[in-house]
């Protein structure tokens, strides 16, 4: 549906706020966030949650779309064009290319994950993992070939074909334009992707009371974590990362409202849906189901595994237990499948967006640009994950990038363009008002709190050298498919002389692996008995390194990783024969690279920025002439 101008709009009210929850509704809010809750103070969490909502969130989500309808009346649908309008100065188009930038880098690697959840939907409708005997957690590291084993899958054709379906979904989408595309996608996900969440929450908390341990574990209060920065940190960050704010796709979203659309109760009704899913289905979900399985003892440890082990490994090994991997299963990674198609193809728009409002290329080509940058931006993620590339754009375009971006536009909003304005405009149409304290906190409060939160992050990434990419050690056991137990690494505990000495060990090692620029990997071959110490066979690796590392410390270093076979129930003791391949990745080559693709995406559009306004100068000179 197009306006009278020429460009698209929603088709109904209803679809946008749908739009826009689908934007905000992702993986982030079945998986990020119980597992923040868990990890930072359980029930005490909410405290920091709410206030970030409050004085960040909202005020936030609302400058956005207001900033959006104000660009959409000029004809803008990003941010470079509505940040020129709102600012009257000629730096105001460049500072909004971050605006279409970090979505684009953002869409390049949430795509993969997307892709991944797309992929274990198949496994388990196909039963790829129904087998007791397959550990799943090195299934699925294999899978994105971040393993140095090959037991389940050989190279990353798998992973590689699942993130062309996902990409040809998303711009096929984005070819059929607001109305036709993400609106009618939002409309029959978002009711799927509640409708799932309803039986899954039902069924979880239907198997009994371990489930509701659970519950009780993820909603205890700790109220001792609220005296650590990080909680409140990480409280911001998922209220930024959940509402999708700083992306620049509500600000897209608003640019296609009629002049006279109320962008308040809509951004309001958006993100209330959101936090319906999160705070209520999110906390139903995974964390009970976890309790229920593993039992209320280990849910701190599963908690603290980290979003994707949660998702991807967690609850297969749940859904196989209870014998529900080819209907529960499916439905839990197509629930997170809608949840992240819904929340790409939103984040994408804007770059769409771009193209056709400034570049003026038609949707089609829009639509083939895109889709040929986002393919061929998209094999270094895949190639390269091993080495951390989706975890570097992660912090750029999911920690760093948000919080620049938001920090950028609130104070053009209250202070360049001015709260008076802002104020006005923002309610034009309005059905409610917000609450007039919010004048003092989008001006003052959400300003000064942005600063705080980047420049702490940014300290904390300068503390903890995380811009330096340092070596990594990936272990792991080859040629175990089939046994009924699980081989496992038990180091020795932290603070330990062994600990230390295994500590020294690998210093070495990836000192090693800076000064020859490549990767080493090494084999043991090992024997594994319960009852017995390790008895080390043979130890393969590049002959300079064996030379310089010592035959002696690598058979020592074998056995201060401590491998373990943990049998099954009732399986005989005896001896196991297995190879353990460790690997120790120089990484420096990928970050860098990975880091290039970022800044190069940056620039093409500051350059595209550059020429599309040097073009419209020259064009009313020339009519003039």
């Amino acid at each position: 549906m197009s306006g009278a101008g020429g460009r698209e709009q929603w088709g109904s009210r209803i679809g946008v706020i749908l739009a826009a929850a689908g934007s905000a509704v992702g993986i982030g809010n079945l998986l990020r966030f119980p597992g923040q809750a868990a990890n930072h103070g359980g029930g005490a969490f909410m405290i920091p949650y709410v206030l970030s909502l409050l004085l960040l969130g909202l005020p936030a989500m609302w400058i956005a779309w207001t900033v959006g309808r104000i660009g959409g009346r000029a004809g803008h649908g990003t941010t470079p064009g509505m940040f020129d309008v709102m600012t009257g100065r000629p730096w105001g188009k460049y500072v909004g290319v971050i605006g279409v930038a970090l979505p684009l880098v953002f869409v390049i690697y949430y795509t993969y994950i997307e892709a991944w959840c797309l992929a274990y939907s198949w496994f388990s409708l196909t039963g790829r993992y129904e087998d007791r005997a397959v550990d799943l957690g090195v299934f699925f590291e294999e899978f994105l070939g971040n393993a140095p084993t090959q037991n389940y899958f050989v190279g990353l054709g798998t992973a590689a074909l699942f993130l062309v379906i996902a990409l040809a979904l998303n711009v096929w989408v984005l070819w059929r334009g607001v109305s036709r595309g993400i609106e009618l996608l939002a409309k029959v996900a978002i009711p799927i992707l509640v409708l799932f969440c309803i039986v899954l929450g039902t069924w979880t908390l239907g198997q009994g009371a371990g489930a509701f341990a659970g519950l009780e574990f993820l909603w205890r209060p700790d109220f001792a974590a609220l005296s650590d920065p990080q909680v409140w940190m990480a409280a911001a960050g998922q209220i930024f990362f959940t509402l999708t704010i700083g992306y620049g796709a509500l600000e897209c979203f608003g640019s296609y409202v009629r002049e006279n659309d109320d962008v308040v109760l809509t951004g309001l009704t958006a993100a209330s849906i959101n936090e319906l899913v999160e705070v209520v289905f999110g906390s139903m979900i995974a964390i009970p189901a976890a309790a229920l399985y593993f039992g209320p003892d280990r849910i701190a440890e599963i908690a603290a595994g980290g979003t994707f082990r949660i998702g991807m490994v967690s609850m297969p090994e749940i859904f196989r237990g209870m014998g529900g991997v080819h209907l529960f299963g499916s439905m839990w990674f197509l629930l997170l499948f809608f949840a992240a198609f819904t929340s790409s193809v939103a984040v994408a728009q804007p770059v769409m967006a771009f193209f056709q409002d400034e570049m003026r290329m038609t949707r089609a080509v829009s639509a083939a640009v895109l889709g040929v940058v986002w393919a061929l931006a998209s094999v270094p993620i895949v190639l390269y994950y091993r080495y951390g590339a989706l975890d570097e754009m992660d912090f750029w375009a999911g920690t760093i990038g948000l919080v620049l971006f938001t920090t950028i536009e609130v104070v053009i909003f209250s202070w360049i363009f001015g709260i008076d304005r802002g104020w006005k405009e923002m309610h034009r149409g309005a059905e409610i008002r917000v609450p007039g304290v919010y004048r003092w906190v989008m001006r003052v409060v959400t300003p000064l709190v942005l600063f705080a939160i980047f420049g702490a992050w940014f300290f904390d990434a300068i503390i903890h050298d995380r811009l330096i990419p340092a070596p990594r050690i990936h272990a792991g056991f080859d040629n175990v498919k089939g046994f009924a137990g699980r081989f496992r690494l038990e180091r020795p505990p932290e603070g330990s002389d062994a600990a230390r000495e295994l500590e020294r060990i690998e210093a070495g090692l990836r000192a090693a692996v800076e000064r020859r620029h490549r990767d080493i990997p090494i084999w043991f071959e090992i024997v594994i008995h319960p009852s017995s110490p390790i008895g080390v066979d043979r130890i393969g690796t590049q002959p300079d390194v064996l030379d310089e590392i010592g035959l002696e410390r690598l058979n020592r270093y074998v056995r201060l990783l401590g491998p373990r076979y943990d049998p099954a129930t009732g399986e005989t003791l005896r001896p196991h024969e297995v190879t353990l391949a460790v690997e120790v990745r120089y990484r420096a080559w990928a970050i860098w690279i990975t880091r290039a693709i970022m800044a190069l995406i940056t620039a093409a559009f500051l350059f595209m920025i550059w020429a599309t306004w040097k073009g419209r100068r020259r064009r009313p000179a020339e009519a003039a002439r």
